[in-house]
């Protein structure tokens, strides 16, 4: 899911933002939003300070 994330933030235009690096939220909502996918998708725990 990171490499495919990355390649989203390399898509954009230079200077354009929108895509931080909070790929764990995006995965988040996009299992949220297709939990059919929740096999092909490894996620890890969050580890807390």
């Amino acid at each position: 899911m990171k490499v495919l994330f990355e390649a989203l933030r390399w898509r954009q235009p230079h200077g354009v933002k929108g895509l931080s690096n909070y790929t764990a939220l995006y995965v988040c909502r996009l299992l949220t939003a297709h939990p059919e996918w929740t096999s092909a998708i490894e996620v890890r725990r969050r580890r807390s300070p």
